[in-house]
């Protein structure tokens, strides 16, 4: 079983690109030559990045249709990145690192960025389930307690929620015009007026019926049918909101709301649990 690799404060799957030289390929992802018609998506890990990856370049191309592979094509921290800068634009790209990894260029050129936050418990309890079954994911995952106990100390995959979150908060309110901040819970509950907003910042079509039809073809059933590979199902899971409800016990409830209380103090994020 391959290892993870630390770089930093950051654990990093076993990628090829960073088992090759994880440090260069950061530097190769914040050297990246962007245009300014490129959409990046850097979010943490099950925050909703694959559904985003569904959605987004259907509101791009205004179509029904997309290209089933871009989401392993346009994965920065995967792909290679010759490949990548022979795709046509508009590209959207994704990666898991942190805001101080971003292409240098794309903030310069005032390009967009797109940044979907999920509420932390069911990002550790879907974080779980990919990290048991990822083959990237070098290191054994322990029972839930002990992971939950990494998680709420940062010792996971991509490094600590509270740490790249709170990141990212100061970048949307640096950078107002450049980002876009959405909720998973939000697009889940109140899909069709999330994406007009998202289609607004997009200068995409806001038509209610066309949204309405993404929204129908990117639901979690629909994308399951399209993508029927054996790792499809690791990416793919549930996708509902308060999922940690079937296992989080009430010593975990207790040990995570005491560290998001701490932690989270001074944030005006509007993270909601249910």
């Amino acid at each position: 079983m391959s290892k993870s690799i630390r770089v930093d404060d950051l654990i990093l799957p076993s990628f090829p690109p960073f088992v090759e030289d994880a440090r260069k390929r950061i530097k190769e992802i914040e050297n990246f030559p962007t245009r300014k018609d490129d959409v990046l998506l850097f979010n943490y890990p099950k925050s909703g990045i694959h559904w985003l990856n569904e959605i987004i370049p259907r509101l791009i191309h205004n179509s029904l249709e997309a290209d089933e592979n871009r989401m392993y094509d346009f994965m920065m921290d995967y792909v290679d990145f010759e490949t990548l800068k022979q795709r046509p634009s508009p590209r959207v790209m994704t990666s898991h690192l942190p805001y101080r990894n971003v292409p240098t260029k794309h903030l310069a050129d005032g390009g967009k960025f797109i940044h979907i936050i999920r509420n932390p418990k069911d990002v550790a309890l879907s974080a779980f389930h990919h990290y048991s079954a990822d083959p990237f994911v070098g290191e054994e995952i322990p029972e839930f307690p002990v992971f939950l106990d990494n998680f709420l100390r940062g010792e996971c995959i991509y490094g600590s929620w509270f740490d790249r979150e709170l990141e990212w908060e100061e970048a949307a309110k640096k950078h107002p015009k450049n980002f876009y901040v959405l909720y998973y819970e939000d697009l889940k509950q109140n899909g069709l007026d999330t994406l007009t907003q998202l289609s607004q910042f997009l200068g995409t079509s806001t038509d209610l019926d066309f949204l309405r039809a993404v929204y129908d073809v990117c639901s979690i059933d629909e994308v399951k049918k399209r993508r029927t590979k054996p790792i499809d199902d690791i990416f793919h899971r549930k996708g509902i909101v308060g999922d940690r409800k079937n296992r989080f016990s009430d010593a975990d409830n207790k040990k995570f709301d005491e560290v998001f209380k701490e932690r989270m103090k001074n944030s005006k994020l509007k993270i909601r649990f249910s």
